[in-house]
C-alpha cells in the first residue's frame, strides 16, 4: 500500500490526523506488527487495535485499514509518519 491510496483529515479532537483507505482493506494486524516489528515500537497489540510508536508519536492501526496519528497537528508530518507505515504494510493487507 501506498499513502496515495488513503485520505487523510484531522480528526474531531484536533490532536490526530485520521487516514482512511479510499477502497475496502482489511489489514492482519499480527502480521503488520512483524512487519512494523524493525522500525517501530509496540504499545498495544490485540485483534481490533495495533498501537505502535514511531518517532515519539502513537499510531494506532485498525483492521479497516484505518491510522490514527495522535499527537501530531501539522498535517504534513503526520502524512509524513503514515507514509512510512503504509510502506512497510505488504503481506498484512488484503
Amino acid at each position: 500500500m501506498e499513502l496515495e491510496d488513503y485520505t487523510g483529515k484531522p480528526c474531531r479532537s484536533k490532536m490526530a490526523y485520521e487516514f482512511l483507505p479510499k477502497k475496502p482493506v482489511h489489514i492482519n494486524l499480527e502480521i503488520a506488527k512483524e512487519e512494523l516489528a524493525n522500525t517501530t515500537k509496540t504499545e498495544i497489540a490485540s485483534k481490533v487495535l495495533l498501537m505502535i510508536k514511531l518517532d515519539h508519536i502513537i499510531v494506532s492501526i485498525f483492521p479497516s485499514g484505518k491510522l490514527l496519528v495522535r499527537g501530531e497537528k501539522e498535517e504534513e508530518k503526520a502524512k509524513q509518519i503514515a507514509k512510512k507505515i503504509v510502506s512497510k504494510l505488504k503481506k498484512s493487507v488484503f
